[in-house]
């Protein structure tokens, strides 16, 4: 019997803490405050950024833009960003590959492209002018989502705070626009022909290798375009020092009614951000 009455005892002193306490009880995250101490907050705050980045997408030239940013924040969650970039494009080799088409007197195309003489003579060489698009600058307004705030742990000894947000809106880019041309400013075609007769011998045409019409100087005439362009964009901001962030984005600009139907811009950026 006593030993029955030590046993109930124990098993009460285990369960009483809990009793009364069940109904009260509530797990730190089940309310709308997430985040404890959240230490950077957006509401009816202003951001100015500062990014730079790259074209991820672009096959025949490499783009650089540079990025500034307004935004205000009307709560946690929302805000609108205005933007402007400024673009800087430099050809890639492969463009003057396509350009010269290994019609090069004057050796300017790198060995990437292919030695022409390493190459059967009865090649048939000519320029090809691609549809290229090279960016100027961009301005667009954006609504902007902050749908996740949180902590980390930084080598075990530091908390980092973060934000991941996402950016949806549209604006205006100005671009130069080479078209796509298979004649050359002669009025000649840039591509040679090549016939067979009725023994099945080659007679070969070559394109041209006349340099006043191939490489940059053969290029069509550039056309200065303007297009209405939609935004989309997925970052976020690891923060610091109480007003500033470091800032991360993958950005995406659709160019609409160019030649194709659209065109899709895909960049990386990073930047810093200070908080008024």
């Amino acid at each position: 019997m006593q030993r029955m009455l030590q046993f109930f005892l124990i098993v009460s002193l285990l369960f009483i803490p809990s009793i009364g306490l069940s109904d009260n009880y509530k797990r730190a995250t089940d309310d709308k405050d997430n985040v404890k101490n959240k230490l950077f907050t957006k509401d009816k705050k202003i951001e100015l950024d500062l990014k730079m980045g790259l074209v991820l997408n672009s096959s025949f030239v490499d783009t650089m833009l540079f990025n500034g940013g307004v935004s205000y924040f009307w709560s946690e969650e929302w805000g609108v960003l205005g933007e402007a970039n400024l673009a800087v494009s430099s050809d890639k080799n492969e463009r003057g590959c396509l350009e010269t088409f290994y019609n090069d007197p004057s050796q300017q195309v790198g060995r990437e492209c292919g030695d022409g003489a390493d190459w059967d003579d009865e090649a048939n060489w000519g320029p090809a002018y691609m549809g290229i698009r090279e960016l100027k600058s961009i301005v667009a307004v954006s609504a902007v989502w902050n749908p996740v705030y949180g902590k980390q742990i930084i080598l075990l000894s530091g908390v980092g705070h973060f934000d991941l947000f996402i950016a949806m809106g549209g604006g205006l880019a100005m671009s130069d626009y080479y078209a796509k041309s298979p004649i050359l400013l002669d009025g000649t075609t840039s591509r040679g022909s090549v016939t067979r007769d009725e023994n099945d011998n080659i007679t070969d045409q070559p394109g041209t290798n006349d340099e006043s019409l191939t490489g940059i100087e053969g290029r069509p005439a550039v056309e200065a375009q303007t297009n209405v362009t939609a935004h989309f964009s997925i970052g976020q901001r690891f923060h610091f020092a109480k007003r500033f962030a470091l800032l991360a984005e993958l950005k995406n600009y659709t160019l609409l009614g160019t030649p194709s139907g659209f065109d899709n811009f895909f960049s990386l950026m990073g930047g810093i951000g200070i908080r008024f």
